[in-house]
């Protein structure tokens, strides 16, 4: 009986943005076409470069134990095919190929649901190029991000409720959606020792997102004593 790994990650973005569920829908439909048995596994928003380009201490894609745990079976023969939307899904770096070794020495074959360049030089020169483009996207932003960190700036995507200025630079209250008052009153539901659950029932938002709000109260109640919010 075959069986065949689906991965599935993309650099940047969210959870649920539109090419990461494409990617949900497409690799494992191929992987279904290729071997009897799948098993998917879901990076979600993920680094896609390994040790090879990044700092022992960062996040890594090596580092992942689902891809440490993808590594070993490979080596160890367990699956007849690794698919992925295409290469780049894999690694960005010099990890890709450390992968496809250990899928050669299990006989695994490298399957994606985009082809890749025939000419192996034009595809070591295509990859060479597009990882160097992203370690430079990657350090800007971390420059970006370290000068906003030391001007006490918030930065991210603002949580459930909350959005940037004007000014793009600290997260104050959303008052045009309404998310901000809902976010009062799962702070206002908890402390009256409602379950996340009924929070859920009570105002619509999912209990990991009221959670989240809840670790973050002395936010949201210093933005509603600001009298920011009329």
């Amino acid at each position: 009986m075959s069986r065949a790994a689906a991965f599935l990650r993309k650099s940047q973005g969210s959870d649920d943005d539109v090419s990461l569920e494409l990617q949900r829908e497409r690799v494992p439909e191929l992987a279904e076409r290729l071997a009897d048995e799948v098993d998917v596994i879901d990076l979600g928003v993920h680094t896609g470069f390994s040790v090879h380009m990044k700092a022992v201490n960062e996040e890594r894609i090596d580092a992942n134990p689902e891809v440490e745990t993808l590594l070993e079976a490979l080596r160890g023969g367990k699956y007849d095919y690794l698919v992925a939307w295409d290469d780049t899904r894999l690694a960005r770096d010099q990890f890709y190929w450390e992968l496809k070794r250990a899928a050669v020495l299990g006989d695994c074959l490298l399957e994606f649901v985009e082809d890749l360049p025939e000419d192996e030089l034009t595809f070591r020169v295509q990859r060479a190029v597009e990882s160097d483009v992203k370690r430079r996207e990657i350090e800007k932003s971390q420059a970006a991000m370290d000068a906003r960190e030391q001007r006490g700036d918030d930065h991210g995507r603002p949580p459930f409720g909350l959005c940037y200025d004007d000014e793009g630079r600290r997260w104050v209250a959303d008052r045009e959606s309404g998310e901000f008052a809902t976010a009062l009153e799962v702070i206002r539901l908890r402390k009256a020792n409602c379950s996340w659950r009924g929070i859920a029932e009570e105002t619509g938002v999912n209990r990991s997102t009221a959670r989240g709000i809840y670790d973050r109260r002395d936010r949201y109640l210093e933005e509603a004593e600001s009298g920011v919010v009329a």
